[in-house]
């Protein structure tokens, strides 16, 4: 639901046959029930239930031919009278009107889990916040402790939180990982985001369900509330198209359907930079039945990426090396089915997944993977005591990778970033099958105002390329302390590990686990039940830290240190207005012999704000600034011409050691909402504006590695939307 949209309430009748009305309380534009609602008749009083329905039973001995006059009163809604005569033949239907004034404080704290620190995305910070395009995914980039990136950069897609460097983090849909979280520039997220129910980052120091990872972990459990009509909506802005449906079934079963695609590749031609114009697409499609603590069924999500572009940056070449420069070929998909069966304290989900990278340079150069695996995850969660409380679990996942690799260390550090199996200059055609399986525990131990939650987690990684398997054990605890009616302290650590990735062990099967311990501290103050600050410390001690060079095998790095804290401040009013604003600061390190570099997610300094008022009920304006510091990037120190190869070998330099110029952003939204009976219309404006100082987006080299430049973005840039909804 976009609570900033005016909703469109809808009262669905039934029949009233003698002496009963029944009906029920939806919201105007988006078929939402009303819950909490009354209907009133005189002196009764009849509530409604969680899908909005009710029943009001008439005096028996009513005259035939009285009228009833129904007053229907949602909360933060305008009422509405609804005269009948019973007996009533055809269903009744009222329609609400939100009311104008404030009417919920949204205090997000307090959270009693195990996991240190939590963030939340939910639909209304979404759709509102400028620079998210309606994509709930998106607000990610934005949260706290997540590295401030450019726009289209060849990393941008990835998350950088707290210091983890790419590929470090997990993306979990219903509990099943998936391969990549945004499309080409991250844009937009690969699975739609109307779909969900909470989205979940989790920057560190996360519970023992979660493991395999030594970064951060994304966490997005989709919606299993069945329509009671069909809704859907129809969106275009100038870069997607999209459309969606849900369609209630006979025996509490519904489906539900979306599409999207990019089309400037349909109505732009190429240029000499991208051969082929960037290109993304996802769909999805799910069939469930059940209610919020009860169901089961089965989804699938499919979602691809497709581009062409000039190997270099053709502003540092000449018109013969722009004739003659190699282009990169990249195609990266995946396609998953997955059931999921909920029940009260837990859940399992399976499913079958394929994700397929194909990524080529020149004739000979190129990186094919395609892996098939399935996925299972188990979690059920009680009660022993009103003070005592546990969960458990475990997951198995098996694959078999086929893996092509035919290197070419000439390529340069663009390249590297996207398709670093052809930067490793090695070849390989092999297939490797590998096994992963956890097992977790859990308590929930309460005292007064302290809660103490210990867990551990247990799991083993078994692959062909391995000498040797050896189970891992991770010991984790988090305890809350409620120091005061709205303060909260938050403390906790444990340990954590990751094996490299299987193109990595592909390369070079001797690659060590990484492993660390995490720590950290928080407080939770909520000022006057509206203002809610939240403050995060963290220190994250690892070892034998394994990262992509730009040309070569992966480096091993002996130990990294990441540490930092956080300052948040968040306000809001549900429907009305909203405010956050950070500041964080932070170092990130890596040594091996030779001494320290930074990390290449190493962003000493960032914040952000962003603030979104519905002026009118269906004017929305909005505003997101946020500004950091550059990332690391590894410099080239010289180019080595290969006669044999005809082609020039970059040199890099130190890695790390050079940094791109601090970055700042503007992002404005005008958005104004029709709304009709039966259906709402949307109307956005989105500007980006980038100082221009502030425009760099990523260094590029001359052919020969005997320049370097910056690549620079776009100063201003305008994104017209439209969606309607029914």
């Amino acid at each position: 639901m976009r609570a900033w949209l005016p909703a469109l309430l809808w009262c669905v009748a039934t029949a009233a046959h003698g002496a009963e009305v029944r009906g029920r309380v939806l919201q105007r534009g988006d078929a939402a029930p009303v819950r909490n609602a009354e209907i009133r008749v005189g002196d009764t009083v009849v509530a409604v239930d969680g899908d909005g329905r009710f029943v009001v039973e008439l005096p028996d001995d009513l005259p035939e031919g009285t009228e009833i006059v129904l007053t229907v009163v949602g909360p933060d809604h305008l009422p509405a009278e609804v005269a009948v005569t019973p007996p009533v033949d055809k269903p009744l239907r009222v329609f609400l009107k939100p009311a104008d004034a404030p009417a919920e404080i949204v205090v997000e704290a307090f959270r009693p889990t195990a996991d240190l620190s939590r963030h939340r995305v939910d639909a209304e910070q979404a759709y509102e916040t400028p620079g998210t395009y309606d994509d709930a995914v998106r607000l990610v980039q934005a949260l706290p402790g997540v590295a401030v990136q450019r726009e289209f950069s060849p990393i941008s897609g990835e998350l950088l939180v707290r210091g983890s460097r790419p590929g470090e983090n997990r993306f979990l849909l219903d509990g099943i990982d998936v391969p990549y979280l945004y499309h080409f520039g991250q844009y937009a997220s690969v699975f739609p985001a109307s779909w969900l129910d909470t989205l979940d980052l989790y920057p560190s120091g996360f519970g023992a369900r979660f493991g395999d990872s030594s970064g951060a972990v994304v966490d997005a459990v989709t919606d299993s509330h069945r329509p009671d009509d069909v809704t859907g909506s129809v969106g275009l802005n100038l870069v997607t198209v999209g459309a969606e449906v849900k369609i209630p079934l006979p025996k509490g079963w519904w489906l539900g359907v979306s599409g999207r695609r990019s089309y400037q590749d349909l109505v732009e031609g190429a240029t000499e930079q991208y051969p082929l114009w960037p290109r993304f697409y996802d769909a999805a499609i799910r069939a469930e039945r059940g209610d919020d603590a009860r169901g089961h069924g089965i989804f699938a999500v499919v979602a691809g990426d497709r581009y062409d572009r000039a190997v270099g940056e053709l502003d540092l070449a000449d018109p013969t090396e722009i004739e003659a420069a190699p282009a990169l070929r990249y195609g990266r998909d995946w396609q998953l089915l997955a059931y999921r069966h909920r029940f009260p304290g837990g859940r399992v989900v399976a499913g079958v997944l394929h994700d397929g990278l194909r990524a080529e340079v020149g004739q000979g150069a190129r990186q094919d993977v395609s892996t098939l695996s399935f996925p299972v995850r188990a979690e059920v969660s009680g009660t022993i005591t009103p003070a005592v409380g546990w969960s458990a679990g475990g997951t198995l996942r098996s694959e078999l990778s086929w893996i092509d690799l035919r290197g070419d260390r000439t390529v340069g550090p663009l390249v590297a970033a996207e398709a670093p199996g052809i930067a490793y200059g090695v070849d390989r055609d092999m297939a490797i099958q590998r096994t992963r399986a956890s097992a977790f525990g859990e308590l929930s131990l309460r005292a007064g105002p302290l809660r103490v939650m210990p867990g551990v987690r247990t799991q083993i990684d078994a692959m062909s390329a391995m000498d040797r398997v050896a189970p891992t054990v991770e010991p984790r605890i988090a305890a809350r302390v409620r120091v005061a009616e709205q303060t909260e302290l938050r403390l906790g650590g444990g340990r954590y590990q990751q094996r490299p990735s299987t193109l990595r062990l592909a390369v070079d099967p001797s690659l060590p686990t990484t492993s660390g311990w995490q720590v950290g501290v928080g407080l939770d103050q909520t000022v006057a039940n509206r203002l809610e600050i939240v403050v995060d410390g963290y220190a994250h001690f690892l070892r034998q830290v394994v990262t992509d060079a730009p040309s070569g095998p992966p480096i091993v790095w002996d130990r990294g240190l990441s540490a930092g804290g956080e300052l948040t401040l968040r306000y809001r009013i549900r429907r009305v207005f909203f405010a956050w604003a950070y500041v964080t600061y932070g170092r990130a390190f890596l040594w091996d012999a030779a001494g320290r570099v930074p990390s290449p997610s190493d962003q000493p300094v960032s914040g952000g704000l962003v603030v979104s008022w519905n002026v009118l009920p269906p004017l929305q304006l909005a505003v997101r600034y946020r500004a950091a510091s550059g990332l690391p990037f590894t410099p080239i120190d010289a180019g080595v011409y290969d006669a044999g190869a005809d082609a020039w070998i970059p040199l890099p330099g130190r890695p790390f050691t050079d940094r791109l110029p601090w970055y700042q952003k503007i992002d404005l939204r005008v958005a104004y909402t029709f709304t009709f009976r039966r259906w709402a219309l949307a109307l956005s404006a989105d500007v980006w504006i980038v100082p221009p100082g502030n425009a760099a987006l990523y260094p590029a080299w001359r052919f020969d590695f005997a320049e370097q430049g910056l690549v620079r973005g776009p100063i201003v840039l305008p994104l017209v939307g439209v969606r309607a909804s029914f």
